[in-house]
């Protein structure tokens, strides 16, 4: 699925997630992408590829997100 983000089209990927819906990433601006369950989409800034990639693989997307992502890079919700 595709979504609009800040005027960038970025492909969202669904994950196994409790709180975590779809996620996706913009090589260029280097920008995650987090759509949660309960609707509001917010971006991390200056996130490296990897960490994406290990998000993705996660045995537990929420817990990589709370130990890896949530308090590691400035965020603001898009809508």
């Amino acid at each position: 699925m595709k979504k609009s983000i800040d005027g960038k089209v970025i492909n969202m990927d669904f994950v196994e997630g409790k709180t975590l819906s779809t996620v996706g990433y913009d090589d260029e601006s280097k920008v995650l992408a987090i759509e949660f369950t309960r609707g509001p989409v917010h971006v991390y800034n200056e996130v490296p590829k990897n960490v994406f990639d290990e998000l993705l693989k996660a045995p537990s997307p929420d817990v990589y997100f709370d130990e890896k992502i949530r308090y590691v890079y400035k965020n603001r919700r898009v809508w």
